[in-house]
């Protein structure tokens, strides 16, 4: 029986790996795209800080620098995972993708998996795109106070986001309304997920606090400035965001195995 485990252990880590060298391939494929996207971050974050410049905030301390710098990263996170990895799954619904992978005799959830693990090396671009030209724009070093937190939190920020896109991807396939789901996400997210940070009021500091999804994006700017935004020891922040990516990695396999049943039920996935 351990034998057998192991052995379907291989065969799943196999395939999720393959699927990783294709989605990276693919990534790649596309170099112009790739520059483009990559730079837009940074180009955002530099037009904000100079326009509050250009309104008389023309002083902004060092620390509140090292906070837009992470919330424009965190933004960030969230469009490239949320508006592209979870709209590339829509996509390939409906044009049939994703049958053609089960009739490979693979499942979804390693489909999606291997895919979305490639996205990683965006988010590494992202960063160090994002750190240079801010260095170079406002003549600051990035701070990482404490780096192995804060690739820990990077890391749980990722799966976070990767089982949040599944679920929010087969939402909408399986609701065929993608306005409903999405403007309802793109709102709540944002509040809920951490992006704002606590220093803003202390109506997002609560926030901030009792929302599970929050704390790996708060962990991650806890990590970089060493400011502990919502009171709560780090240890415990950790095993409440490891608590949170548990239940969403059961809910996203939950949502994909019932799209996979209606797949083969029905044979139609699209809105069409």
């Amino acid at each position: 029986m351990v034998g057998l485990r192991e052995a379907c252990l291989r065969v799943v880590l196999s395939r999720i790996a393959l699927e990783f060298q294709r989605g990276v391939r693919l990534l790649f494929s596309k170099p112009a795209e790739n520059i483009a996207f990559v730079i837009s971050a940074p180009l955002w974050l530099a037009f904000f800080i100079l326009t509050l410049r250009g309104y008389g905030v023309v002083r902004l301390s060092q620390t509140d620098l090292q906070l837009f710098l992470w919330v424009a990263y965190a933004f960030t996170l969230y469009s490239t995972w949320l508006w592209g990895f979870g709209h590339g799954i829509m996509d390939e619904g409906y044009d049939g993708v994703l049958e053609y992978v089960l009739a490979g005799g693979e499942g979804l959830l390693t489909h999606f998996t291997g895919w979305g693990l490639a996205l990683i090396t965006y988010e590494l671009m992202d960063l160090a795109v994002i750190a240079a030209s801010f260095t170079v724009l406002f003549n600051t070093p990035v701070m990482f106070i404490n780096p192995i937190l804060f690739a820990t939190s990077i890391l749980l920020v990722t799966l976070e986001l990767l089982f949040t896109s599944i679920i929010y991807s087969m939402l909408v396939i399986r609701l065929r309304s993608n306005w409903v789901v999405t403007n309802i996400v793109q709102f709540i997210l944002p509040t809920l997920g951490g992006l704002i940070p606590g220093e803003v009021n202390g109506y997002v500091r609560l926030i901030n606090r009792y929302s599970p999804l929050a704390y790996p994006v708060v962990l991650m700017r806890e990590s970089a400035l060493g400011i502990n935004e919502i009171n709560i020891p780090l240890p415990m922040q950790l095993l409440y965001s490891v608590i949170i990516i548990v239940a969403l990695a059961l809910l996203a396999w939950l949502t994909v195995t019932l799209t996979t049943i209606r797949l083969r039920s029905s044979g139609q996935l699209g809105l069409y």
